[in-house]
């Protein structure tokens, strides 16, 4: 008897992490895909969020259970001014604002209407592997 359960806990590590990372990184692409839809909700012009769109994505890490949902960065980074040499990411401005422009959230705002179907999710994998 001790040895099944010896067995069946040293294979949950392993289980988890397989199933886990399936779903973290499934959660992590659907949040980035209504995090594009929402931002094509916001554009006023075909060409007003430029590079903000494409920019969002989902990007695995060293560790399988980590997946970074981001957006901005080099596509949407440029100068705050032509010949300023001061880099500014726009994606920045879009979500939170400036003197100039409301802000138009569409990252963390969506982040935050999903987060709790995303966290079921994941609890969901870990009681598949907990009762398999």
């Amino acid at each position: 008897m001790a040895d099944g359960l010896e067995t069946y806990l040293a294979s949950l590590p392993d289980k988890l992490t397989e199933q886990l990372s399936d779903v973290i990184r499934e959660q992590a692409e659907r949040l980035s895909q209504a995090q594009r839809e929402a931002l094509q909700a916001l554009e006023r012009s075909p060409d007003e969020t430029g590079r903000l769109e494409e920019s969002c994505v989902v990007v695995p890490s060293d560790n399988p259970l980590e997946f970074i949902v981001q957006a901005g960065g080099p596509l949407t980074t440029k100068e705050v001014r032509e010949g300023s040499g001061v880099e500014y990411d726009y994606a920045v401005g879009f979500e939170f604002g400036t003197s100039r422009q409301a802000a138009r959230s569409f990252f963390f705002n969506t982040y935050e209407a999903m987060r709790d179907d995303m966290q079921q999710a994941i609890d969901d994998a870990v009681s598949e592997v907990l009762n398999d």
